[in-house]
């Protein structure tokens, strides 16, 4: 039960390789627990590192990035894979087509390749650049209530220093009317949880049987079917045994708001996270973050984006034929 198709070894100007599939989105809709799991699978290889924004290069504007987002991303792919690609990488940005294709290098004869990368739903070139490069990849998106995955990025964001804002509404307000948007610029809370563009992107290039819809709720509940129905679409024999346990990129809240903040903007966490080994940095963790008094969202200030987001949510549920009201309790009266 395998469609693996091997890496070519040298490329040309006029391809670029691809993998077999891609998850392209959300963030903070799970897609850090689902490379955890695919990478599990003995039949699967995926790039060791998680986001290499390769497909959304086009639309990347390194000059006007953010301070903290230019931080994460400062890493030398190059050298990285020369060094042997020793540790998973969170996030970089590979630019070079080599340099992306070696990132696969040490597949197994037979295995299914694949990628995980949400800037691949919201940047508009992405789609286009996956298909022209491999028109038979599977791609899955990972949909969460867009309200609740608003939430959980404003919660990452006051983890990692990026804002500093009490009050959700006026954090949300702020970002939108930045004067300069984009990945890796602004937060795009709003914009990131407006689906129905993101998935029509790649329905008008890929066969709808190509387009997978996930939801990040059922997978919450039963993580085990959602693995066996993403293994059966890319063509790999289902994981009976296959361990689900175990929680990534967790919420949590600094310790100390503004020390965060000072440590994150000077680039002081990134360089002890390039020092340190993944399984010793725990410890670090704990002293800097905590999951008591985390906060929860107000009821109003939730209501309110439900109703920014309704239109969309409507228009996404006739492009995937499901009612995705459900995220919210309720159904669509019908004409």
């Amino acid at each position: 039960m395998t469609n693996a198709r091997r890496m070519p070894h040298t490329l040309t100007d006029k391809a670029e390789f691809c993998p077999d599939f891609l998850v392209v989105g959300v963030v903070k809709g799970g897609t850090t627990a689902l490379y955890n799991l695919l990478d599990r699978h003995p039949a699967i290889h995926l790039p060791p590192i998680k986001e290499t924004n390769f497909f959304s290069r086009a639309d990347m504007r390194p000059a006007d990035f953010a301070r903290e987002y230019a931080l994460d991303v400062r890493m030398d792919p190059a050298k990285y894979i020369k060094d042997g690609m020793k540790e998973v990488v969170h996030i970089a940005h590979v630019d070079d087509p080599s340099d992306y294709a070696a990132l696969f290098i040490k597949a197994q004869p037979g295995q299914v390749l694949g990628e995980v990368c949400p800037s691949y739903a919201i940047c508009p070139s992405a789609a286009a650049a996956i298909h022209s490069a491999r028109p038979s990849a599977q791609v899955f998106f990972m949909l969460r209530d867009p309200v609740q995955r608003a939430w959980s990025q404003y919660i990452m964001n006051l983890r990692e220093g990026k804002t500093l804002e009490k009050d959700f509404l006026k954090e949300v307000e702020r970002d939108a009317k930045q004067a300069k948007t984009g990945w890796g610029v602004n937060h795009q809370y709003l914009s990131l949880g407006m689906y129905a563009e993101q998935v029509e992107r790649y329905l008008k290039l890929f066969p709808k049987e190509q387009v997978h819809v996930l939801l990040h709720e059922q997978f919450k509940k039963n993580p085990g079917a959602t693995m066996q129905r993403v293994f059966a679409a890319i063509g790999v024999e289902p994981m009976d045994e296959l361990d689900t346990s175990g929680k990534f990129n967790e919420a949590a809240v600094p310790r100390n708001a503004v020390l965060n903040r000072l440590l994150v903007r000077s680039g002081a966490i990134s360089a002890v996270k390039a020092m340190v080994p993944r399984k010793l940095r725990g410890g670090f963790k704990e002293m800097l973050y905590s999951k008591k008094d985390m906060p929860t969202l107000p009821p109003d200030q939730a209501a309110q984006l439900w109703e920014r987001y309704a239109q969309d949510v409507d228009r996404l549920s006739k492009l995937i034929d499901m009612d995705l009201r459900q995220w919210w309790g309720v159904k669509k009266e019908k004409a």
